[in-house]
């Protein structure tokens, strides 16, 4: 054979595998609900990796005020958004408020630092009094609650898991947010 026919037959091959492996991997996952959760809806009480390792579930934050922020650590606007919580992280902290700070799954497909050096670096005061807690967030709960592959939004829960508020943007949406805590204390 020669060269030209091998190489071909190499390029098809890959071909091949990659959409194999594409279909394979969709069928794995399309038993997965998403959906867009509307204000008043129940969160979904999925688990996530915390920086440290421990796996937890959403609801270990029920009975407290609770924002869930879904990021991708190599997204500018995300690490404004540490760096703005860290400048207010007295107004979370007053109120009692814990922010899951989650980075999605597999960030995304794109390499950045890891959610805890992210979240350091950034908001290094929040970090280290625990008003910011870094977490991996695994397929089920980015495709329950980022359906659309945002890289920066997040959920306000009640006490009780319900969706108080969604927005994204946290950099530029932080007043907001605070508008609605306020609103919901």
């Amino acid at each position: 054979m020669n060269k030209k026919r091998v190489t071909i037959l190499v390029i098809i091959a890959v071909i091949v595998i990659a959409v194999a492996s594409f279909i394979v991997l969709n069928q794995n996952h399309q038993n997965i609900q998403t959906r867009n959760f509307t204000i008043g809806s129940l969160a979904p009480n999925y688990g996530f990796l915390l920086y440290n390792g421990s796996s937890v579930n959403l609801s270990a934050w029920r009975g407290h005020l609770t924002v869930l922020w879904f990021v991708a650590t190599w997204c500018s606007t995300c690490a404004q958004g540490d760096e703005a919580l860290n400048q207010n992280y007295q107004f979370f902290k007053q109120r009692g408020i814990k922010i899951v700070e989650l980075e999605l799954y597999k960030d995304l497909g794109y390499q950045g630092p890891s959610i805890e050096s992210m979240v350091n670096s950034y908001a290094p005061d929040a970090f280290s009094n625990g008003t910011i807690i870094p977490a991996l967030a695994g397929y089920n709960i980015t495709a329950a609650y980022d359906p659309k592959g945002y890289l920066d939004i997040y959920y306000l829960l009640s006490s009780d898991g319900k969706v108080l508020y969604i927005n994204g943007s946290l950099a530029f949406t932080l007043g907001q947010l605070e508008q609605a805590i306020n609103a919901s204390v």
